[in-house]
């Protein structure tokens, strides 16, 4: 398996890599990505790629620090994304479930990334952060011009007429641990619409842990284990042909050998 989506250096989980790493190895997780959600947290990311051979990075501004990253950062963002163990630009992207930061701050940052990879040399995907703004965000993507296939929605949590909407771009759509959860048969419906070449998992740890272990905190990578058997079980697949399939989408996608 391939933890798509965590962040190894936040506090929950940067003073025992070792150990999480580990522990994700004996669960079958052969491969993972740290996402960066700050300049400087990129540059955390690249140092424990660095470390760790099974360990690649992504470098992108989160749209909750909009307030704190500059415009004059971005550059910084587009140096670490040319490491060759940075296999995306992101995470980035728009989130209302939150009255702050404010509306137009994040869509200037999100705006001013996808300048920065439109005139980039760089062909890499892009993770997308979108909590309740599916419509804005699309807009934002569709004005810069890049082609949809380039994106992950990761960590989808909205309905089914959402994920159409995604799904029509030609992007990719990526689940957590809150597609096993009881009070989210929304996300269940979401995930039931996803093409086989077009679906991954993560984990998104440390946070959202997936049932039976919910109630674990930290969440690790180890857990997307019990996401994929979840999914295999709700998509009427064997967990061993569902792990070879969101294992391949992820090696294409990321460019990952």
């Amino acid at each position: 398996m391939i933890d798509t989506h965590c962040h190894l250096t936040f506090p929950q989980l940067a003073d025992r890599v070792d150990e999480v790493l580990a522990a994700a190895d004996q669960a079958g997780v052969e491969r993972l990505i740290t996402i960066g959600t700050t300049p400087d947290d990129a540059e955390a990311a690249r140092t424990i790629a660095e470390r760790y051979e099974q360990v690649y990075f992504a470098a992108g501004v989160h749209p909750h620090y909009a307030p704190e990253v500059s415009f004059r950062d971005l550059p910084r963002i587009a140096e670490l994304v040319a490491h060759p163990k940075c296999v995306a630009f992101g995470e980035m992207g728009i989130d209302y479930h939150y009255p702050d930061p404010p509306r137009h701050i994040q869509h200037d940052l999100f705006n001013a990334q996808l300048e920065v990879i439109r005139y980039s040399e760089l062909d890499k995907p892009i993770v997308i952060h979108c909590r309740k703004a599916v419509d804005d965000v699309l807009g934002l993507i569709d004005a810069s011009g890049i082609p949809g296939s380039r994106f992950v929605f990761h960590c989808f949590t909205e309905p089914p007429e959402e994920i159409r909407k995604v799904l029509a771009i030609g992007a990719m759509v990526s689940f957590t641990g809150i597609v096993t959860y009881k009070n989210a048969p929304e996300v269940r419906e979401s995930a039931l619409l996803v093409p086989d070449d077009r679906i991954m998992i993560e984990t998104d740890s440390p946070y959202l842990t997936p049932e039976p272990h919910r109630k674990i905190r930290p969440n690790e990578p180890r857990y997307v284990a019990d996401t994929a058997a979840h999914l295999a079980q709700l998509r009427e697949t064997s967990l061993s042909d569902f792990v070879k399939l969101t294992t391949a989408n992820a090696k294409r996608f990321y460019k990952i050998d």
